[in-house]
């Protein structure tokens, strides 16, 4: 897959089951850099991938810099609480690990990043979410514990940044880097749940290949740079990624992007103020927003819409007239180029900026209006919620009417 000999599936997890507790060597050693928490999800149809992710990992290991630990949950299997040194896996004792984990659980993730954190102190960490994604729905799905439960569960927002705040609240130390190996994560809804919790997020407006991040030339990248700090490594994510699937025949739809979190704050005032301007203005510009919307890059939903996309196409609209609307397409582009320092795409991504938002369309079906949005921080924090229903209602009813009796 990338040119070297990778452990199979099958060995990975015979070797991860043969494994004795002991305590790896380097636990405790507050002279590391840099400490990586995988949380690798395979509880379901990605199990060989997540097995192979981590092998890739083993291919390198822990150094005198940096600590790779990981949590690895299978469907065939249960989980594992991993020291990742070269070639070997060692479980970490304490914990009740190996057993049954429900990687759909906030609490799961929650308490891996406390004992990452606590129990491999370093200058920086990084945390990295691996396996299904679904954007502003969520992340982890985990099918034992569905077999076992009945609820389709995941990691929602919600649980997101609880679970973040949380590991906040016992350990007294942020996350430098978050990075979402997960389809279509890149998204203001879902960075707005990490504020002030992390500094730099690593993800994707569009899906990901189930052969993930490549994790074997990030880990060596970073032994061999350990001094680089939050950007630094965010960046670097981003640049082997991009490298890794430019390099494979036939991958041309992949984005990656780094987004600093420091920023925020004004990439919601500028949404909130944008989707006011739209929403005040919608039955007069109701075929200009859904003619610049469908123009704009769109990610395996319609209705993940490139946000700059969509905003300069309202910039270059000469049907629209309306400055406020102008001005606040211009503040939504200040907003995220401020936030995405990092933007890498495939051939038939190149037009992206980094930064997908939900915008449902006029139509049925997959175009729908999702009713789960509404519970969605974002979205109600800065009104983007109120425009998309709006938006989304307007066809098939006498909105013009309606908005002028008011």
């Amino acid at each position: 897959m990338r040119g070297i000999t990778k452990l199979s599936s099958l060995a990975v997890l015979a070797f991860m089951t043969t494994l004795v507790f002991s305590m790896p060597m380097s636990a405790g050693d507050t002279d590391k850099d840099w400490t990586v928490l995988l949380y690798n999800d395979g509880d379901n149809n990605l199990e060989s991938y997540a097995l192979t992710s981590l092998s890739q990992l083993a291919m390198i290991g822990s150094d005198n810099n940096v600590n790779l630990v990981a949590l690895t949950d299978t469907y065939s299997d249960i989980a594992y609480l991993q020291y990742v040194e070269k070639n070997n896996l060692v479980n970490i004792p304490g914990h009740g690990y190996p057993k049954e984990a429900d990687m759909s659980s906030g609490a799961t993730l929650e308490e891996f990043i406390e004992i990452g954190v606590s129990e491999f102190p370093a200058a920086h960490y990084a945390v990295i979410l691996w396996d299904h994604g679904g954007g502003w729905r969520g992340i982890c799905w985990d099918d034992t514990s569905f077999e076992l439960t009945g609820i389709d569960d995941f990691i929602s927002m919600a649980e997101l940044r609880s679970a973040f705040w949380g590991a906040y609240n016992f350990t007294g130390k942020g996350i430098d880097v978050v990075g979402f190996d997960a389809c279509l994560m890149a998204m203001p809804e879902v960075a707005y749940q990490m504020r002030g919790l992390a500094d730099y997020l690593v993800f994707s407006e569009e899906t990901i290949s189930a052969y993930s991040f490549p994790y074997d030339t990030i880990a060596a990248h970073l032994e061999a740079e350990p001094e680089v700090g939050s950007q630094g490594f965010a960046a670097m994510i981003c640049e082997d990624y991009a490298q890794f699937y430019a390099s494979l025949t036939g991958f041309v739809d992949w984005t990656i992007s780094a987004f600093h979190t420091e920023n925020m704050a004004a990439l919601t005032d500028a949404v909130e103020y944008f989707g006011s301007e739209l929403l005040g203005s919608l039955s007069l510009y109701i075929n200009a927003y859904q003619r610049d919307q469908i123009q704009a890059d769109r990610y395996y939903y319609p209705y993940n819409v490139d946000l700059i996309g969509f905003a300069n196409n309202i910039l270059a609209d000469a049907t629209i007239k309306d400055e406020g609307v102008k001005d606040a397409a211009r503040h939504v582009v200040t907003a995220v180029d401020a936030c995405v320092e990092f933007v890498f795409n495939g051939m038939h991504d190149v037009d992206s900026t980094g930064l997908a938002i939900y915008f449902p369309s006029t139509h049925g079906g997959m175009h729908d209006m999702k009713e789960e949005y509404a519970e969605i921080p974002f979205a109600v924090d800065t009104g983007w919620y109120v425009f998309c229903e709006e938006f989304s209602d307007f066809n098939g009813r006498t909105w013009v009417a309606e908005k002028l009796s008011y």
